[in-house]
């Protein structure tokens, strides 16, 4: 299953980047996410003068923080708008996401495990600069409603303590400084 999601969002983002040139495509890398060995990638493709598409992947593969699973993958589909141009100065974006997950939540015993998959509706402000003809930096915030299913299960066991559940919840959903590599589409040339 993890392997058909995976291919499934290596697929979508190489239709993003396939998209013309000529329309405006960038590749991103979160340097924040990165530091901590959590790979974040996204594409972000022009829609017209002040609207873009931008997808996420963001994959956490880490077995044990502290002693508790930190394992997930997220997609996040996003249509931003800047008021100037696009891929120019400050932005508003609008998202649903999708995740997979298997945590350990911090209030309960590092041997209970939920896995589980969620959704979450949302909004991002951030701004892009340039660096370079066609580098940029993008830096962002963004947060919302989580809701997620879930079940729990004994790590030591492998017994489930606790049969699916549903929860949601406000949150701040996301931070990023994203290194941006525009194809095909320096700013001097625009």
């Amino acid at each position: 299953m993890r392997r058909k999601i995976a291919v499934s969002v290596f697929l979508f983002l190489a239709m993003c980047v396939a998209r013309s040139a000529a329309q405006g495509t960038a590749l991103k890398w979160n340097a924040l996410y990165w530091a901590v060995g959590v790979p974040h990638m996204a594409v972000e493709t022009r829609l017209g003068n002040r609207f873009t598409f931008n997808g996420d992947v963001v994959w956490s593969p880490w077995e044990s923080v502290k002693g508790r699973p930190m394992k997930g993958v997220q997609v996040i589909p996003e249509v931003r708008f800047y008021p100037k141009q696009a891929f120019r100065g400050f932005y508003v974006g609008a998202y649903v996401s999708y995740d997979w997950y298997e945590v350990s939540k911090w209030d309960h015993p590092k041997t209970d495990v939920q896995h589980g998959y969620g959704t979450c509706i949302g909004l991002t402000l951030g701004g892009q600069i340039d660096i370079a003809r066609r580098w940029g930096m993008d830096f962002y915030v963004g947060g919302g409603w989580h809701y997620g299913w879930y079940y729990g299960v004994d790590r030591t066991t492998g017994q489930h303590y606790a049969d699916w559940n549903a929860s949601g919840e406000w949150i701040p959903y996301k931070a990023g400084v994203t290194f941006v590599y525009r194809l095909g589409m320096g700013r001097k040339s625009e």
